[in-house]
């Protein structure tokens, strides 16, 4: 049976990032048996990150990378029925969630004092009360390091937010009157852009970015679709 590694629910959401909520649900939707095994510390991971995906003695780490080994050895197609053209406008969607949009996310979560309070409690509220004097605030400052390194750490929340209207006004525009981003059923595109606006509007602590979705009903009804419909049961 394959097994796959994720972090632990947080903030409603089955794992507390959105690319290993995204794996289950490739998971969930590949046909596949499979069981969830949560880690809160993904040091012993290959890269350091998860979701890892076990399947007998292979390791497959990344939620790329597990899409296309679940498609290459079980035959899933997650695009199926989409033109070449589609598929290339699938791929860019991807790469605008997951290579931008989030790290406006993370760097909300992670670099804006208002916000880092809860999501520690959320995190790390279970640590030992001596770990988490240290723990927390070590990651916190790795992960604002990387976000300096990747650059938009460096931007200002107002222009982090301007960045992101423009990506959520794209995903509503492309999604137009339909159920999903491509027609009446999901495909890679939704498994991707799905849990990452969950990830926006499923923190407790509202704000300009939340609000970014919340205020457009047609992406509110789509969030709550794409959760009946391919997130486990």
């Amino acid at each position: 049976m394959l097994e796959i590694s994720v972090y632990p629910p947080a903030f409603s959401e089955t794992s507390g990032s959105p690319f290993t909520v995204k794996a289950i649900c490739l998971l969930e939707q590949s046909g596949q048996p499979y069981k969830v095994k949560y880690l809160p510390d993904p040091r012993k991971a290959p890269k350091g990150k998860l979701p890892v995906l076990k399947d007998g003695s292979k390791i497959i780490p990344d939620s790329d990378q597990i899409r296309d080994y679940l498609e290459q050895t079980y035959g899933v197609d997650y695009d199926a029925g989409l033109s070449a053209e589609q598929r290339g406008q699938s791929r860019s969607i991807i790469r605008m969630i997951e290579e931008h949009l989030y790290f406006v996310i993370l760097a909300s979560r992670w670099q804006k004092e208002a916000h880092w309070s809860t999501l520690s409690k959320e995190f790390f509220g279970k640590m030992p009360v001596l770990f988490r004097k240290i723990v927390p605030n070590m990651i916190r400052k790795s992960v604002i390091k990387s976000l300096m390194g990747q650059g938009m750490g460096r931007h200002s929340e107002v222009e982090q937010l301007a960045r992101a209207k423009k990506d959520i006004a794209a995903i509503e525009a492309i999604l137009g009157d339909q159920k999903f981003l491509f027609g009446n059923k999901p495909t890679a595109a939704d498994f991707s852009t799905v849990p990452m606006l969950r990830a926006l509007t499923s923190f407790p602590l509202e704000s300009p970015l939340s609000k970014l979705v919340t205020s457009r009903p047609k992406l509110a009804s789509y969030i709550e679709r794409g959760k009946k419909e391919f997130y486990p049961k």
